[in-house]
């Protein structure tokens, strides 16, 4: 489903793209039965699956769905209706007019304690009543959370599931920065995880970064979070010993959702934390000793070169094997087997290590010519401006000029990224302008294959990583189609 204009279900007019993720695109449309406006969010389908596959993710939108639709909450985006189009299943959701969290904080950087703790304690309602009627969200973060002018509200409880439902079979589906060490472990996620990624997505909104930082190799993070190792917050003031709390390593020293709430909205007004909260010692996180450094191998030793492969097969079981799998995988059917990992540069192999010479004999050590990185646009409208410079034929070029939050939690990951651009012949972008510090604002067309053309007016949020900008969040401003 990629025209706008288009009837879906006989009864909901698309009218825009909102938006794409790891689990789908989603669309601003129209109700045209009850006259009112709606979003719809299409699952992705890849392409690898086969029938049995196919058949099988929708009887899992089907299901989401019937489960999410018991949530009715002020905090919680609805979910109205599961449809299908073109062989997709589609959950037709409430509109909000809003940001997501994940975009205020790459336009603002951090965010004010009374604000955080605020916004935290309404979102901690509705996760609290998804609780009370058996429901995990899974993915609690901040691309999650839609902020509104007057409200915001929890999104996205597409990859939950109603606890106790034996038919429901699943992998990993929470992003790596905002899991609890549980999960990063392979452990089961249920209500304590997701007090542990409410706490996580609080922290990055006072400290501009998650408990245990971003980056691009997931592994090496899914280790950080499963040792629960972080910082305290410098900048928490009255939520540091919430946010500990919250946080804090073993499930059963963590709040209740209720009780987080309870506490968000007691630091929210200027109140004392309630004493039911207080009377529980707040853990301090403890970094874990640092692992001693395996010795040299000895020269002559072809013994030493299975110790040494041992040692680095050791550090990756530390975290759960079927954790990492879905990680690389992206699954949406619930299968381990249903899809292969998308297209992403295969890993560097670790040399081996080589006998150690005498000191007199060592040569010096010989550094490889530092590769020659292309020159950077410096200002965020010459970024975008490059950016659809290289499509759609340099779709490569392109990706390297996202985040990697906005590659994974945006894009939907290479493979999404590459089916959207398939069908474009040609794109232009137009009256690119720089707004403020960090973003810009510019009109793109695209041409379709089938002879549409598109309009979008969009604004672009954009971070700095080093020298450079990288594209962070992108909100579509309004869209027409001729």
């Amino acid at each position: 489903m990629s025209a706008q204009d288009r009837l879906v279900a006989g009864r909901y007019r698309v009218e825009s793209r909102l938006g794409s993720g790891a689990m789908g695109v989603v669309w601003k449309a129209s109700d045209e039965r009850l006259n009112r406006t709606v979003a719809v969010k299409e699952l992705h389908l890849r392409q690898s699956l086969n029938d049995a596959d196919v058949q099988t993710a929708k009887r899992r939108a089907i299901r989401e769905g019937r489960i999410t639709a018991r949530l009715m909450h002020r905090h919680a985006i609805a979910v109205y209706d599961v449809v299908e189009e073109d062989g997709r299943p589609c959950l037709i959701m409430e509109f909000l007019e809003s940001r997501s969290m994940e975009a205020v904080l790459a336009d603002r950087g951090t965010m004010p304690v009374a604000e955080v703790a605020k916004l935290g304690a309404d979102v901690a309602s509705a996760l609290a009543a998804a609780h009370d009627a058996g429901i995990v969200h899974r993915d609690v973060k901040p691309g999650n959370i839609l902020v509104a002018e007057d409200i915001t509200k929890i999104t996205d409880f597409g990859i939950s599931r109603a606890l106790g439902d034996a038919s429901t079979t699943g992998v990993l589906a929470g992003t790596p920065a905002y899991l609890a060490p549980e999960v990063a472990q392979g452990g089961k996620a249920d209500f304590h995880t997701d007090v542990f990624s409410l706490g996580s997505t609080l922290y990055a909104a006072l400290e501009g970064r998650p408990p245990f930082g971003l980056g691009d190799n997931s592994i090496a993070l899914l280790h950080r979070v499963a040792a629960g190792d972080f910082d305290v917050p410098e900048h928490a003031e009255a939520l540091t010993p919430v946010l500990l709390r919250m946080l804090a390593t073993e499930p059963a020293q963590r709040p209740t959702m209720h009780e987080a709430q309870r506490a968000l909205a007691a630091v929210s007004d200027g109140k004392e934390l309630p004493e039911s909260f207080t009377a529980v010692p707040v853990p301090t996180p403890t970094k874990p000793a640092r692992p001693e450094v395996p010795p040299q191998p000895e020269p002559e030793s072809s013994g030493n070169r299975g110790r040494y492969g041992l040692i680095v097969v050791g550090a990756l079981l530390v975290v759960g094997a079927g954790v990492i799998a879905a990680l690389l995988t992206g699954n949406l059917t619930g299968d381990p087997t249903a899809s292969r990992p998308a297209a992403s540069q295969p890993p560097q192999p670790r040399p081996e290590p080589s006998p150690v010479s005498p000191p007199e004999q060592q040569p010096a050590p010989v550094e490889p010519p530092a590769p020659q990185a292309p020159p950077q646009a410096q200002t965020p409208d010459a970024v975008v401006s490059e950016y659809y410079a290289a499509m759609p034929g340099n779709l490569p070029a392109a990706w390297e000029q996202l985040t990697p939050d906005y590659q994974t939690n945006h894009a939907g990951g290479y493979e999404a990224f590459s089916e959207f651009w398939a069908p474009v012949q040609s794109v232009q972008a137009s009256n690119v302008s720089t707004e403020g510090a960090n973003s810009a604002l510019a009109t793109i067309t695209y041409d379709f294959d089938d002879g549409r053309t598109v309009e979008e007016k969009t604004r672009y949020t954009l971070v700095r990583d080093g020298e450079s900008w990288k594209i962070a969040a992108t909100t579509v401003l309004s869209s027409r189609t001729r």
